[in-house]
């Protein structure tokens, strides 16, 4: 276990799923702030395959996992995360989580309340947030005064391929992309006072919304629109006239390393990480707002 800044974090890793094995378990096993103890997924084999591809070891039960490590990161459906997070949490565990922290805002609620209450480090792995190139966007976009703005985030992702899964496939684009979109879209414009959400998020949904001092933005979102390459692109207009942003192109930049120097720097000093689990429950109370207003 970790005793210093100069240890490595022992995290453990709760899914053996295609995000586990391409991004959380090379990212922890890496180093050096963190090294991946421990691999736990409610299909057995899956978890045996990806901690002897990276020298981890196997834990039949969660409970047994939360025995061996420092922290837990979160490779799990949101309404899994939703039930073991808090379990972590209460044990002591420093969390990794993923976006959405929930299927629903009260899942969501319950899980920020635990973390409240337990004072646990927490960060949100919303992967744009750990690389330079939208570090470099954002200070941009800070001083561009913009009075309107365009996102388009569609992809063909809930149609084929590892991450057409069924709560995917289920709840749609405005939890698995909506937080990528609208986590980036208040950074760059301001906090999102009203929206009005149309369409469906199965299929193809539309926001509108206004931003705190009045600039007004459009968001396109889906998951099953069959184009290749994914369009992830946000557009500002202002009196210096466009500023765009392409986070397709931007993520030739690995997030993986600031993602863990930052995780270990919170860790370390007891301190919340950037975004952590307020964020989340933020975007979390947005997609519920874009959902009622669907209602």
């Amino acid at each position: 276990m970790a005793t210093n800044a100069h240890s490595p974090i022992a995290v453990a890793l709760a899914g053996a799923g295609p995000w586990a094995a391409k991004a959380l378990a090379p990212m922890l096993a890496a180093g050096p702030e963190t090294r991946l103890a421990v691999v736990w997924s409610r299909r057995p084999e899956a978890a045996r395959e990806l901690a002897a591809a990276h020298g981890a070891e196997v834990a039949t039960t969660f409970d047994a996992l939360l025995e061996r490590c420092d922290a837990v990161a979160f490779a799990v459906p949101p309404d899994v995360q939703a039930d073991l997070a808090p379990r972590a949490a209460r044990a002591g565990k420093a969390l990794l989580l993923e976006k959405p922290l929930a299927l629903t805002l009260e899942a969501a609620e319950r899980l920020a309340g635990v973390v409240e209450e337990t004072g646990v480090t927490t960060q949100l792995m919303l992967t744009h947030r750990f690389r330079s190139c939208t570090d470099e966007f954002l200070a941009q976009a800070a001083g561009w005064n913009a009075f309107g703005a365009r996102l388009a985030f569609l992809s063909s992702a809930f149609l084929r391929g590892p991450y057409a899964c069924a709560w995917r496939i289920e709840h749609g684009a405005l939890h698995d992309l909506g937080p990528h979109a609208l986590d980036l879209l208040e950074a760059a414009m301001g906090p999102i006072e009203t929206l009005i959400c149309r369409g469906d998020p199965r299929r193809f949904v539309a926001l509108a919304c206004r931003h705190e001092g009045g600039a007004v933005s459009d968001v396109a979102l889906s998951g099953v629109t069959p184009i290749e390459p994914t369009i992830f692109r946000l557009d500002l207009y202002g009196p210096r006239g466009a500023l765009a942003f392409d986070a397709v192109a931007a993520s030739a930049e690995e997030p993986w390393a600031e993602a863990r120097r930052r995780f270990a720097e919170a860790f370390h000093s007891r301190q919340p990480s950037n975004p952590d689990v307020r964020r989340g429950l933020h975007l979390q109370r947005l997609i519920d707002r874009a959902l009622r207003s669907l209602a």
